[in-house]
């Protein structure tokens, strides 16, 4: 952090990156503007010499830090100084530190802190009051959430976890304005137990934290943006207070010297050493070992969606590689993907599901194929290992009774292999098919859009538009 501080003391540029789900997306905040990213974005801008720093919001709805962890080639810049992670809604609160899903948030933070620029990273935390029930509370547990594992990681790192139940825990206990638990900002919604929750009366929305059972309104949304700049001014106070006794040195010397001037002076310079650009990431002291036992170090994954999709096909036969809408004016909104029109057309797909080169564990992998998914003209397709791996043969429909057109995802349990192939083959319909033989709608068109490989759980299928918002994450660097 303190290298970080040091660059924007100095009025260097730098690419600041969200990664999280539902709340770094903006969910609850009533306008572009009153997102935590945003509103952290703006103090980076406002509060240092250089005004025109990259900003990056990566929040896809619904997910865990598991998708992060595959995709992360794909979804964060290699250039990023500073990226914050904000997972703990949604990593499962009871699982061990051995689990899947923590081993998965371990590797996403080691594989961030390879980054080439060695990026400041924080970990913030979340805190669903209404959600945090356990042990006879039906609200607001203290400690019914994954944050103390989250924060110990982050600790093992040397990276800072603000946290949103530290800072102002006893406020909401205590129903205190603007903190206030007693009623959300949005009508009808009800807590984990299954309880109906207040509904702030107009005008009074800015004394509420939440803006439903989970996410947070305004006012939580200035908070957790309030925890990130706490961290920064800390890193810059640090900063200042390591650059004073030599700048006082040099003052003294100064005092003490004859003449007006020095053949050397630059003439206002800063007292912050801000150090290179380039090869930022070599003083940094190497990774230690993961924390959490047996965890893998650099796990192999794929995440092969939009160009880096088209090479995975290796064979083919009716399949073709192209665009569903040619003529908009972007790669991901053109939705490229390899496209059969008739029955009987099959692509062979072609991926290691190795966790470790050289090594085939005994584990399955995960696979997950993108497929599009329409209302109108849409087949039926059967996936099947052919060669290397093996796994249980699948059926994977185009057609829904949604008035969309939207990428989903399917999961198919994979043995490793360094060399699996698996064939997608478009079939007929029959009384044992989903829908059954004639549903309405039903056509020979299969597109597939992109396939991923992943050795820890990975959430893609909480609701319609995930997938798609995932592509969109990975094809932009637009900020939020």
């Amino acid at each position: 952090m303190e290298a970080l501080a040091a660059r924007l003391l100095a009025g260097q540029p730098i690419t600041a990156v969200t990664l999280g789900a539902s709340i770094t997306r903006g969910h609850g905040a009533s306008a572009p503007d009153m997102r935590f990213p945003m509103r952290f974005f703006h103090f980076l801008n406002a509060s240092f010499p250089h005004r025109g720093h990259t900003f990056v919001n990566k929040g896809i709805g619904a997910t865990n830090s598991g998708i992060f962890a595959v995709c992360l080639d794909q979804l964060v810049p290699r250039d990023a100084d500073l990226v914050v992670v904000e997972f703990s809604f949604n990593e499962p609160a009871e699982a061990p530190l051995t689990d899947p899903t923590r081993r998965g948030f371990e590797q996403l933070l080691r594989k961030l802190a390879r980054l080439p620029r060695a990026p400041a990273v924080i970990v913030l935390h979340h805190y669903a009051w209404y959600f945090a029930a356990a042990d006879g509370l039906q609200a607001g547990q203290y400690y019914r959430t994954p944050e103390q594992h989250l924060s110990t990681l982050a600790q093992y790192y040397d990276m800072p976890s603000p946290s949103l139940r530290n800072a102002v825990y006893r406020e909401m206990q205590a129903d205190v304005p603007p903190f206030k638990v007693s009623r959300v900002v949005k009508p009808n919604q009800t807590s984990l137990a299954g309880a109906k929750l207040g509904w702030a009366e107009a005008g009074t929305e800015s004394q509420y934290m939440f803006a439903d059972g989970i996410h947070p309104s305004d006012v939580g949304h200035q908070a957790l943006a309030e925890l990130l700049a706490g961290v920064v001014r800390m890193a810059v106070q640090n900063v200042a207070a390591a650059a004073a006794p030599s700048a006082a040195a040099a003052g003294s010397d100064d005092s003490g010297s004859s003449g007006g001037g020095s053949s050397d002076d630059s003439g206002g310079g800063s007292a912050v050493d801000s150090g290179s650009n380039d090869g930022i990431g070599s003083a940094v002291a190497e990774l230690p070992p993961p924390m959490i036992p047996g965890n893998v170090d650099s796990p192999t994954s794929l995440c092969a969606m939009q160009e880096s999709f088209k090479p995975v096909a290796r064979d083919m036969r009716g399949f073709a590689w192209r665009a569903e809408r040619p003529d908009m004016p972007s790669f991901v909104e053109q939705k490229w993907g390899y496209r059969a029109d008739k029955r009987g057309s099959w692509v062979e797909l072609e991926f290691s599901t190795e966790e470790t080169p050289g090594q085939p564990g005994e584990q399955p992998a995960t696979v997950h194929v993108g497929y599009l998914r329409s209302y109108e003209g849409m087949g039926l397709a059967r996936a099947e290992c052919t060669s290397g791996c093996t796994c249980e043969p699948q059926l994977l429909d185009g057609l829904w009774d949604q008035r969309v057109s939207l990428q989903q995802m399917h999961t198919i349990q994979v043995s490793q292999h360094p060399g699996c192939r698996v064939r997608i083959t478009t079939v007929p319909r029959s009384a044992d098919t989903p829908g059954g033989a004639r549903p309405p709608g039903a056509g020979g068109k299969f597109q597939l859009t992109s396939v991923m490989v992943a050795h820890m759980p990975v959430v893609l299928a909480s609701y319609a538009l995930q997938a798609h918002d995932l592509e969109v994450a990975v094809g932009t660097a637009s900020t939020p």
